[in-house]
């Protein structure tokens, strides 16, 4: 026979399911009810988006919902969805980077200087940049075994200084024209200027999108990301070089911040000191709030679109109601905690790691003589 504390703990738990059954909806402890928390875990930054955007649009009106407004949306979200990229791909694997922004500063005064001094294609000078910033954040988290938290500090503070310094303060302008004041540092490029406005800023985006899902979701490189936030141990086993592999994703990270840097030099018209700042934390709240486990083993391409989106309506929204901008940020940062509450699920987690572990064994082949 079952105990007294036995029965005091059974009668709440038959009162819950009496009250459940009676509204129609399923016991969240019964196959079924599980069923229903994942799924609608799965669609948080679904529903949160729309929720955002009902709850403006109430507020504001047609202020938020005109056609202007949401252009100018479209052409605000790029530059943190790239970064947001950078993110998921570091995340995915289980570490972080948070020296994405001081990265997008410094790669942009680079890029602008590239074309100051070999013409239109010294942007890629820029990209260059940014992807040796991220092959040194790999290095030295994969080779010294130093967090990437810490590693990635440290670039933050070191990148930011030597943006300082290569600068010297001064800013470098782009125009459509040539600009006949000695004292501006400017580049003539009227191309990137138009590839910063709607709707060509929001053409290149998509692209980038699509072929990031096609290499997360379509190719060995990023299962292995996966297997690697998953379980490290499993993927050393199939004979992956796993130091050698985590510097590459940081290279990879390090492309998408060139990518981002580009887009905001076409964007903002200009390289300045300030570029990027705070933005770091923006790109993880982005990758949080679009599901991503920040514990690595699982992300989303499309849901991180969703979750940069999110932010943007947020700021938006919160500025066109008149709302001081510090008050902003406290709301993204709520956010960001929300949002990290809602997909750090350990029993998800342990699921997708057992799952990703026991798949990689079976696609990867050993190669021998690999650490």
């Amino acid at each position: 026979m079952a105990s007294d504390v036995e029965k005091k703990t059974m009668l709440p738990n038959m009162e819950n399911r009496t009250l459940m059954a009676r509204l129609g909806l399923p016991n969240w402890d019964s196959p079924e009810g599980r069923v229903w928390v994942n799924r609608l875990r799965d669609n948080v930054p679904f529903i949160a988006i729309t929720l955002v955007i009902l709850l403006f649009w109430f507020i504001s009106g047609d202020r938020f919902m005109s056609v202007r407004n949401w252009t100018f949306i479209a052409q605000q979200t790029p530059v943190l969805l790239l970064l947001a990229f950078a993110q998921l791909l570091v995340v995915t694997t289980g570490s972080i980077d948070i020296s994405v922004g001081s990265n997008l500063g410094f790669s942009a005064y680079m890029a602008a200087l590239g074309m100051l001094w070999f013409g239109e294609l010294g942007f890629i000078v820029g990209i260059f940049a940014a992807m040796l910033i991220g092959v040194l954040n790999g290095a030295i988290f994969s080779l010294f075994k130093i967090s990437s938290f810490v590693t990635t500090l440290a670039m933050l503070i070191i990148v930011r200084a030597v943006l300082v310094i290569v600068s010297d303060g001064r800013s470098i302008y782009v125009s459509d024209q040539p600009m006949s004041n000695s004292n501006i540092t400017s580049i003539e490029a009227k191309w990137l200027l138009d590839l910063g406005q709607f709707p060509q800023i929001l053409y290149f985006t998509v692209l980038v999108a699509v072929l990031l899902w096609i290499v997360y979701e379509k190719t060995v490189f990023g299962q292995q990301l996966k297997a690697l936030g998953g379980n490290e141990k499993v993927l050393r086993l199939t004979g992956i070089s796993v130091n050698w592999f985590k510097i590459q994703v940081f290279a990879a990270a390090g492309f998408m911040v060139g990518l981002a840097s580009f887009i905001n030099l076409a964007r903002s018209g200009a390289a300045t000191v300030q570029a990027g700042e705070m933005l770091e934390l923006d790109a993880i709240a982005a990758v949080a709030l679009g599901g991503t486990v920040l514990t690595g083993g699982y992300g989303s391409v499309l849901k991180t679109v969703v979750g940069a989106l999110t932010l943007t309506i947020v700021a938006n929204g919160l500025t066109i109601a008149g709302v001081p901008p510090s008050w902003s940020r406290i709301a993204r940062g709520l956010l960001l905690i929300i949002a990290i509450a809602i997909s750090l699920n350990r029993k998800q987690i342990d699921i997708v790691k057992a799952t990703i572990a026991a798949t990689k064994l079976s696609r990867f082949k050993p190669i021998a003589g690999k650490p």
